[in-house]
This record gives C-alpha cells, structure tokens and sequence, in this order.
C-alpha cells in the first residue's frame, strides 16, 4: 500500500483531534514521526552551525554599475542589522521548525502575531508555517524580546531557516 500526500495529511488532521505527544508511523520506505509538547523544538541558539547558505543570486549584466551602498542587505532584517547566521551573544534565532510558507499573522488582514520590540515568553507564538494547508504554529521557545522578523508573509521558509531573532532576558 503507498500513501499520498492527501492521505498523509488526512492521518496528521486525525493526530490533531486526540492528547497524543508521540507517534511514530512505518510502512515500508515510508517513516512519519509526529509529537507535541516539546520545549524549544525549532530554536537555534546562536553559536549553533548555521543553515545551509541560499543559492548565489544570477550574476548582474556586465554593463550594470555595482552600488553596494545602495542594495540593501538580503542576509539582515530590514532596519536592525541583524545577521540571521551570525547572531550576536544574548540572541537566540528561533528557525523553521519544517518547509512551507511563513504567516506573521492567524489569518490574512489581521495583525501580526508578534512585532520588534514586543516581549514574548518561551510559549508565545511569533508565526505560523503552512505545510499541505495545515497551519503549524511556531512558539518563541525563548523568553526575550522580538529583535527582528527575517520573513515576509507568504515567503518560503526552509527547515532550520532563521526565521526571528530573540534578545534573550536574563
């Protein structure tokens, strides 16, 4: 028996309406792992190895004049200088906890779940990630204040990607 995407997701909906905490599922090549109630499933800490770099941009026309000082800088987030591979001490990044598309907010037009400079505690939910219309929330793990958002809604986030920067409180 070979179970499609459609199927798959129909178990996980099923998974969702019972107080399960670990399942684990073998059929064949076929290995699903699904389990809930973790702490800091999804966080980076800082000094942690760094996600697998994006692919090169295309190169730009040999006619184009190079203006750095003019492109803005596609690794940080905008306005904090951020560097979401190299966080500095005290931050943790709180990354993909699997592929699909980054949401800031529980449904489209309303606000943000979280902005900068808001506090949050290690169970505050900063975003969702949709995988095959099933809306995963991501917790903070951390307790801190939000420092940057490295995502626009509707972007690709990959698993381990950094998708926040938390100022960690002492």
């Amino acid at each position: 028996m070979n179970f499609d995407l459609e199927e798959l997701a129909a178990i996980i909906e099923q998974l969702d309406q019972t107080e399960f905490t670990d399942f684990r599922f073998e059929h064949g090549d076929l290995r699903l792992h699904v389990s809930r109630g973790g702490s800091g499933a999804g966080i980076e800490p800082f000094a942690a190895p760094a996600a697998p770099p994006a692919p090169a941009p295309a190169p730009e026309p040999a006619s184009a004049p190079a203006t750095p000082a003019a492109a803005p800088d596609a690794a940080s987030a905008p306005g904090t200088g951020l560097d979401p591979q190299n966080l500095p001490e005290g931050y943790a990044a709180v990354t993909a906890p699997m592929l699909g598309s980054f949401y800031s907010a529980p449904k489209p037009g309303s606000a943000p779940f979280v902005r900068v400079g808001d506090a949050v505690a290690a169970d505050t939910t900063l975003c969702i990630i949709e995988v095959m219309k099933l809306m995963n929330s991501v917790p903070a793990g951390v307790s801190g204040e939000v420092a940057a958002v490295f995502l626009q809604d509707g972007e690709l986030a990959e698993f381990g990607q950094p998708l926040f920067a938390v100022k960690v409180s002492a």
